[in-house]
């Protein structure tokens, strides 16, 4: 996987709902070239909300989902001004989003991109570069984790 770049992103994010944001997203994910449908990734990152929550707590959230429609495994951030009910872990809405692509047969690249990222979502300081830090110091943190 490529390292992530500015086209990866959108720090300014115009969303009121969970659902909403997934839409943005997998069209974010169809225009970079990563999926073939963004409806069809729509549905299946839907479909990973309603097996169990991607909101990890502390505002952030990793939606997730692999299919065969994906092209080329990647991560998109997100950020919106407001606050998201996503049913979060600590029951705390979020704004700040690290969607995960994954084709069916790169679960090896899935799980251990997820476990990365989750890992350092214990660190006070990784949160707070999520949340406030502006999106080429949030691309490169993410980037040292995942590459």
């Amino acid at each position: 996987m490529d390292k992530l770049t500015e086209k990866d992103a959108n720090f300014q994010l115009k969303a009121n709902t969970q659902k909403e944001v997934l839409q943005q997203l997998a069209q974010l994910a169809f225009e970079r070239g990563k999926v073939a449908d963004a409806q069809t990734f729509y549905q299946e990152l839907c479909k990973r909300e309603e097996e169990s929550t991607t909101g990890f707590g502390n505002g952030v959230a990793i939606p997730h989902a692999r299919h065969s429609i994906v092209k080329e495994a990647g991560v998109l951030v997100a950020r919106t001004d407001n606050d998201i009910e996503w049913n979060a872990l600590d029951d705390e809405p979020v704004n700040v989003f690290i969607c995960l692509i994954a084709p069916d047969d790169q679960n090896d690249f899935h799980l251990k991109t997820l476990s990365k990222i989750s890992r350092r979502l214990i660190h006070d300081d990784f949160i707070d570069t999520l949340k406030h830090a502006s999106q080429p110091e949030v691309l490169e943190e993410i980037n040292q984790i995942i590459v």
